[in-house]
């Protein structure tokens, strides 16, 4: 009996997250906002980058870069309600908010700077400001919703399948950035980037058991594949992403 009546309770979340779900599916499938990028156009895609928006000056010289300036990562576009998405226990304040928000942005460029400036063999020097030859990259977040912590244990310790699964399906941890690339010596625009991710589903995710660490874990996956960008040959595999063309620079 006991059995059976675990299997109800499983069945009726599943159709409860279904029922409640559709609100987390349309924002994992929505088309990328033009935030940041209204003058480009966002549908536009390169089929060998994994982001959802990719263009690139298809008249710049291979070789010609090998300098880049992370100038800025910021915030200022996220709509004025964007923080009540991520209110819990935790994040109660549109101020505790922000203060979240600059520090994911102050880590976003400091991940971006570190990946560069490790990469071994790279090919890219990592430079404070615009120069010749040099690349200036302009980011802005422009969605983010931080994890849900007290929610997220609640929903790891029901005993039931499907518990978890339901939940994430109703709310999920995610970021969008855009970004503008520029070259150093004349700032005409070269190259805009953009995407969307949501953290990697896990059977137990500890990341979402705290606020940031999820949204973290994304934009430090985004740096990682910057990097890569800037400094592999062209239709070379990075890791487990997938070919990747490297940026033309």
């Amino acid at each position: 009996m006991r059995r059976r009546s675990l299997l109800f309770q499983s069945l009726a979340l599943v159709l409860f997250s279904l029922a409640l779900g559709g609100c987390a599916a349309k924002e994992r499938t929505k088309p990328l906002s033009p935030v940041f990028l209204e003058d480009r156009d966002v549908s536009a895609k390169d089929e060998e980058l994994p982001f959802l928006h990719a263009w690139i000056d298809p008249e710049l010289p291979p070789g010609y870069y090998n300098k880049v300036y992370f100038r800025s990562v910021s915030f200022d576009k996220l709509p004025p309600d964007a923080w009540k998405a991520s209110r819990s226990s935790f994040l109660t304040k549109e101020s505790e908010f922000k203060k979240h928000a600059q520090d994911l942005a102050d880590y976003f460029k400091q991940q971006l700077v570190d990946e560069v400036s490790q990469y071994k063999n790279g090919s890219f020097q990592v430079v404070d400001q615009a120069e010749e030859h040099g690349l200036v990259f302009d980011v802005e977040l422009t969605e983010l919703e931080f994890s849900h912590p007290v929610q997220k244990a609640g929903m790891l310790l029901v005993p039931v399948p499907g518990a978890a699964v339901m939940f994430s399906a109703v709310s999920d941890p995610h970021v969008a950035f855009a970004a503008r690339v520029y070259d150093g010596k004349t700032g005409k625009l070269i190259a805009t980037l953009g995407d969307r991710k949501f953290p990697p589903l896990r059977v137990l995710d500890v990341n979402k058991l705290t606020i940031t660490s999820s949204a973290r874990e994304i934009v430090q996956a985004w740096a990682e594949i910057i990097a890569e960008g800037l400094n592999r040959d062209r239709f070379k595999k990075v890791g487990d992403r997938g070919i990747f063309r490297i940026l033309p620079w």
